[in-house]
């Protein structure tokens, strides 16, 4: 897939995350937006010299690796960053401060298992996403690789094809659309809004 076609996979891939995320935890939804800084990652073997297009950059191995290193930053991240300033907000809020109290839990939430969980999810997650979106053309990609060079192609589709590009991309989009009128605010104005409309007419 070129670029719009990897976005669409993208949000189709973290449009259920947010769904599940962010009616309780807005704040670890938008962490694991983070997927969106990693999934281009792989393609920039292009920009190596010594590196070739869609081989190891192209692999579990290379999912795992950014994993753990995200999994390890998102660690130190929980330990030393988000819960001591939940901590510290606590200590400053006056007893009626409801908005300082709700971001302080919520910053709770983030300690280092959670962070590293959600590093998991960024690193692996964006890298599997992009090869979701390679391993859907007819070149493929050989995910075992350096253990195998199996190459492994789902569909005889082109990367350049522009009505898939397009099609995955507003796929995307749309899902992204669903999750936000399930799940925010805004579904419920439009809610309000659909149910007012009909009366206006009658």
């Amino acid at each position: 897939m070129h670029r719009r076609g990897h976005v669409g996979i993208t949000l189709l891939g973290v449009s259920p995350v947010l769904y599940l995320l962010l009616p309780d935890r807005p704040f670890l939804s938008l962490l694991s937006l983070g997927v969106f800084v990693v999934e281009p990652l792989p393609d920039y073997d292009q920009r190596i010299e010594w590196f070739e297009h869609r081989k190891t950059s192209h692999s579990l191995l290379t999912a795992g690796i950014i994993g753990g290193v995200c999994a390890g930053l998102g660690w130190m991240g929980g330990s030393h960053v988000t819960v001591p300033v939940a901590d510290w907000l606590l200590s400053i809020a006056a007893s009626d401060d409801t908005t300082l109290a709700w971001i302080a839990a919520q910053l709770g939430l983030l300690d280092a298992p959670t962070l590293a969980l959600v590093g998991v999810w960024i690193g692996t997650g964006g890298v599997l996403l992009h090869l979701a979106g390679d391993i859907i053309t007819v070149s493929g990609i050989q995910p075992l690789l350096p253990f195998s060079g199996r190459t492994i192609s789902l569909s005889s589709l082109y990367a350049d094809n522009r009505t898939a590009n397009i099609g995955f991309f507003l796929l995307g989009w749309l899902s992204l659309l669903v999750v936000s009128l399930l799940t925010t605010p805004l579904g419920d104005a439009v809610r309000t809004i659909s149910e007012i409309i009909p009366g206006i007419w009658t």
